[in-house]
């Protein structure tokens, strides 16, 4: 029999129209059902344990240390992502088009190559494509009949060079079915030794008739339903472990243990052509060290001063464990910034730090903000970067840019400042603050003294066990746990008068008091305190700061295997039955609702969570519910709150020792949000345009808009400044034209920011990774059809719908536009409108999209109370390679919830 959850899923998925199909997606709506009763494994899980145990096989380490993981996580998001195409039988291995797959496999490979073999070595662009890939790959096993074959490993064929043997379009595979209960989803009988896969409808290949297989499950039209309401379609999928979604379920854990196998066979694959260096990027074994660099002629001893250290910390690292993955390396001045390197070549790093010379200047502002930037956008994910200047930023209106590529990126930022011939720079504090680095304010002499702290803190399995910004008039102390994993502890105290030290003092827990005398490193600054200490005795150490009146950073770091890796925030997307909880982009609007999801590892019991203000005052417990088949994730509902906000987490560790870790990247909820277009590729020598909307929910203001990306392919953006009232919106074109000579596979990573002209604080941005494509533009008729693939509720009487418009027919767009809507009551009373302030202006035109491409619009309508079901219809025109224009128009009905 059913169960009851079961039954609210199916109930629930009756009210929408288009479904999805795969193993479930990270955290995915059906997931988290099934993981109270049977574990349904999804392809976050099936990535996280193939790819886990190969870091742990190729690198010898027991566990994945910090980088490792923020690069699996970057593959498993683009695992996530393919499921938001559910009309190519090509990506999830369907409707027997085994030729489509393993072509579009052999694109993807290529395409990681590539991005390895590129100098410098483009990481995104490898991960992206490797996520992609194996989404295709662990769906052969759950679409096709493999494992039903009696096989449990990888199929040694799938993802490489040749066709496989799967049956014609004449060849029958399945023949009738095997009644599995009235509340399942009846179970096709497969015939036949050849292999095959279920066809799913809606997707671009049609069932040839009943002798072929079908997917099966919720709304599969290209079966047929032994129930009167539709829902339990018959098939061969065994994407979970509930029968009335998979009606071969009693082969998931066959099929997800194949899925590993073939995940991993198709890396060591990729492995068995690349160099140990690619090998490295590719997976994240190793910190990155960054640093920005103010050239100008003031500089000069401050240069050989951070030259020095860093030096010495490259050439000290060399050949072990704590070699740094990638060096980066921005100088900047005015007018001019780079040129930017990043490589994993630490000759051609110190090569490249040892030529940096001092010169010109004579006014004061430097491009600080866009040397940052630079360093950024080449900068791996996690890890951090080191600035170094003694003036203002003359581009101080970028900061909202830098604060955001560092926090999508999770990477800290640490402004050190010697003098400033200008009031300090306020978005310097902001970006230390926000992404849980720190200031120093110096004097020129202690530069190689202070770049010591990049040693403390760059190292692999770093983690935070307090980030705070405070004032210190009088004293404060706080606890400071170390717990059995912890082999290192370092506290950083600095403060933002020049001159004015902090007065610090840190107990042991038998009382004794930590001096140079017997600290691993005591660096006494003239504005600041670090300290470190190896192996640091067990138990409740006391950290108390006091003589610092004025904004004060503080941070205590640890070396330890329990780390609280990620915390982020998401709603539920994508196409049931396959939602899942997708990361939202950029900071979140107070007091909206979302899902928190948290990741740790070398926890031995579910932790506490609460969410601190920077200063450490708590704001509220948080509840999350751990996720049964990954004992290190938990998620859980979440209204955010209406002032900024950092993720702790607390417990005791194996030996009963509690601990405390903390993701010091903060939440700053915004009223001022940026919503990106769909994900277009990019042709070289061919103009796109991307459009993004800027919302203002909070009082009227002026915002200026950048945009900024990795290859500078960027041509234009219009407007630059923006002038919203309360509850108003505006759309932004980003134009960009990669070069003829753009590299096949090449990624750019593009990140628009609104910043208010007037406040700082208030900036938000969203960020898009765009790839180069090789395929041909297609000329013929393009044609559209549109669902809706997405349903929220934005505010009482308020709901966003995101309708995704697919290009069906057989030439590449030139430029769709959607002209004008049609609203209708269906069911019950009142008329439902557009909200104009929420959605984009029409018409909004989208250009360049190929044939079996796809785009999603957000439209958001004011729905009275008395409305049961309305229908949305979309008219519009779109015109083809050559000029034609051609009309349509699409249709849509919508249950508010």
């Amino acid at each position: 029999m059913r169960t009851a959850p079961s039954l609210l899923l199916a109930a629930l998925l009756l009210a929408v129209s288009v479904p999805g199909n795969a193993f479930c997606p990270k955290n995915g709506f059906v997931c988290f059902i099934t993981s109270k009763s049977a574990g349904s494994l999804t392809h976050q899980d099936i990535t996280q344990r193939g790819i886990e145990a190969l870091d742990k096989r190729y690198f010898g380490v027991p566990k994945l240390t910090a980088s490792m993981q923020k690069a699996l996580d970057q593959i498993i998001e683009a695992d996530a992502k393919v499921d938001e195409d559910q009309t190519s039988s090509a990506k999830h291995f369907d409707g027997e088009n085994a030729a489509g797959a393993q072509l579009r496999l052999a694109t993807l490979k290529q395409n990681v190559l590539d991005a390895l073999r590129s100098d410098p070595i483009n990481t995104t662009g490898a991960r992206d494509n490797l996520g992609s890939a194996l989404h295709t790959i662990q769906d052969f096993y759950s679409h096709s009949n493999w494992v039903e074959q009696g096989n449990s490993g990888a199929h040694p064929g799938v993802g490489r060079p040749g066709s496989l043997p799967f049956a014609g379009p004449a060849t029958p595979t399945c023949d009738g079915f095997t009644d599995t209960g009235l509340f399942c989803a009846n179970s096709s009988n497969l015939v036949g030794s050849l292999l095959t896969s279920g066809y799913y409808g809606g997707e671009d290949r049609v069932k040839p008739g009943s002798f072929k297989c079908s997917h099966g499950g919720p709304l599969d039209k290209s079966s047929p339903s032994s129930d009167i309401l539709g829902y339990f379609r018959e098939g061969i999928n065994k994407d979970t472990l509930y029968c009335d979604i998979s009606p071969h379920s009693g082969f998931h854990n066959t099929a997800a243990a194949a899925a590993i196998a073939g995940t991993q066979q198709f890396v060591e694959d990729i492995k068995a052509e690349i160099t140990p260096a690619q090998l490295k990027a590719l997976l994240g074994a190793g910190p990155t060290l960054a640093f920005a660099i103010d050239t100008t002629g003031s500089m000069g001893g401050i240069i050989a001063g951070v030259r020095a250290s860093a030096i010495s910390i490259v050439d000290a690292r060399l050949g072990t464990d704590e070699e740094p993955l990638q060096y980066v390396l921005a100088p900047f001045n005015d007018p001019f910034t780079g040129p930017t390197i990043a490589t994993n070549d630490a000759g051609l790093f110190k090569g490249a730090i040892s030529g940096l010379g001092a010169s010109g200047g004579g006014d004061c502002p430097e491009l600080a903000m866009t040397g940052m930037y630079n360093g950024l956008s080449l900068a791996d994910p996690g890890g951090d970067l080191f600035m170094y200047t003694d003036a203002t930023a003359k581009d101080a209106g970028l900061a909202g840019a830098v604060i955001s590529l560092a926090k999508s990126k999770d990477i800290k930022i640490y402004p050190v400042l010697f003098g400033s011939c200008s009031p300090l720079t306020p978005g310097f504090l902001q970006a230390a603050a926000e992404t849980g680095g720190q200031v120093f304010f110096l004097f020129g002499g202690e530069a190689s003294t202070v770049t010591q702290l990049a040693d403390l803190v760059v190292r692999n399995n770093v983690v935070q066990v307090l980030s705070l910004v405070d004032t210190y008039s009088t004293a404060k102390s706080y606890t400071v746990p170390v717990d059995s994993s912890m082999s290192r502890l370092t506290v950083s105290v600095s403060g933002t008068v020049q001159g004015v030290q902090p007065v610090v003092t840190l107990t042991r827990p038998d009382g004794v008091v930590v001096t140079a005398a017997n600290a691993t490193r005591f660096l006494s600054l003239s504005s600041g305190v670090i300290i470190s200490i190896d192996s640091p005795p067990r138990g409740a150490w006391t950290l108390s700061i006091s003589g610092s009146p004025d904004q004060t950073y503080v941070n205590v770091n640890g070396v330890a295997d329990l780390a609280f890796n990620s915390f982020r925030l998401a709603r539920f997307g994508a196409q049931p039955p396959h939602q899942g909880l997708l990361t939202i982009d950029g900071e979140p609007g107070p007091g909206q609702s979302l899902y928190a999801i948290a990741a740790l590892t070398g926890i031995d019991s579910a932790p506490q969570f609460q969410l601190r203000r920077k200063n450490f005052e708590l704001l509220s417990p948080l509840p999350l519910e751990a996720d049964q088949t990954d004992s290190g994730r938990f998620f859980g509902a979440l209204t955010v709150p209406n002032e900024a906000f950092v993720a702790y987490a607390t417990g005791t560790d194996s030996s009963g020792l509690p601990y405390q870790r903390l993701v010091s990247v903060m939440v700053q909820p915004q009223t001022v949000s940026v919503v990106p277009p769909s994900r277009q590729d990019l042709r070289p020598g061919v103009t796109t345009t991307l459009t993004y909307q800027v919302r203002n929910e909070g009082p009227a203001g002026t915002f200026s808009i950048s945009a900024t990306d990795d290859q500078h392919y960027i041509a234009s953006i219009s407007p630059n400044v923006l002038t919203l009232a309360s509850g108003a919106s505006a759309n932004v074109t980003v134009t960009l034209t990669p070069p003829a000579s753009a590299r096949i596979g090449s990624s750019d990573s593009i990140t628009v920011t609104a910043q208010s002209t007037s406040v700082v604080t208030v900036h938000n941005s969203a960020s898009l990774t765009v790839f180069v494509t090789g395929a041909v533009q297609v000329p013929g008729r393009p044609d559209f059809i549109a669902a809706i693939v997405g349903q929220e509720t934005v505010a009482p009487g308020v709901i966003g719908v995101d309708v995704r418009f697919t290009n069906t027919g057989v030439g590449t767009a030139h430029d769709m536009a959607l002209s004008s809507l049609a609203l209708r009551t269906l069911a019950g009373t009142g008329t439902v409108t557009l909200n104009t302030a929420l959605s984009p202006a029409l018409p909004f035109v989208t250009p360049n999209v190929d044939v079996g491409s796809f785009f999603t619009v957000r439209l958001t309508f004011n729905v009275p109370a008395t409305v049961q079901r309305f229908s949305v219809a979309e008219n519009g025109s779109v015109t083809d390679l050559n000029g034609v224009i051609y009309a349509y128009s699409q249709a849509q009905s919508v249950i508010p919830k």
